[in-house]
């Protein structure tokens, strides 16, 4: 009885003194990883250009916190596809600069000629040309996306188009949207009071 007694109380003083092990942690949600910023694409809709004349510069970036051109121009933003129109007195390199989330900078460059104007004499016969500005938003496009296509023909009476998509006006600058289904040849044809026809084309490649 005493060796009962005295095993009943070591397993008492054994059982007191366990201790049930901590509750297991609970792991936090993953950090989410930023990407660096990237640029998809920076051109012009012409690299050169006669003087006094617009030319469009379009963009794509990601990822991007702030984006700015270099010189200077209007203020710009972030976006898959934005365009901004400008005019250079000169022979111009923008530098389009992004930075990201993560503080990365990514920079890519366009130069735009600018070909000095050149008085004729009026014996001469030579005319400036009836369109000042040909571009389209994006040089290619996924099937079923829109693009938009502009065109200056101040001095033109008429402007049709082929294929054809909707009635066109003359005008400093001229937009509208497209969809195409594959790679197409957009031909814009211009008629003066005078009777000058002037003809030019712009190509979207349908990936």
């Amino acid at each position: 009885m005493r060796q009962s007694a005295a095993l009943l109380a070591v397993l008492s003083l054994a059982g007191c003194g366990s201790q049930a092990p901590p509750p297991a942690q609970k792991a936090g949600p993953p950090a989410i990883a930023v990407e660096p910023v990237k640029i998809t694409h920076f051109y012009a809709g012409s690299r050169e250009i006669p003087d006094n004349q617009s030319v469009g510069l379009c963009y794509g970036v990601e990822n991007a916190r702030t984006v700015r051109l270099e010189p200077p121009a209007e203020e710009l933003k972030p976006g898959f596809n934005r365009c901004v129109y400008l005019t250079p007195d000169r022979t111009t390199t923008y530098r389009l600069v992004a930075e990201g989330f993560d503080g990365s900078t990514a920079s890519e460059s366009v130069t735009v000629r600018v070909k000095p104007s050149v008085t004729e004499p009026s014996y001469a016969g030579v005319q400036p040309g009836l369109f000042t500005l040909t571009f389209a938003s994006a040089p290619e496009v996924s099937r079923g996306d829109a693009v938009t296509l502009c065109y200056g023909a101040p001095e033109a009476e008429t402007v049709v188009m082929d294929p054809p998509l909707m009635e066109l006006k003359p005008g400093k600058r001229f937009c509208f949207k497209a969809t195409p289904d594959a790679t197409t040849t957009y031909r814009f044809t211009a008629t003066a009071r005078d009777r000058r026809v002037e003809s030019a084309t712009l190509t979207v490649i349908v990936r």
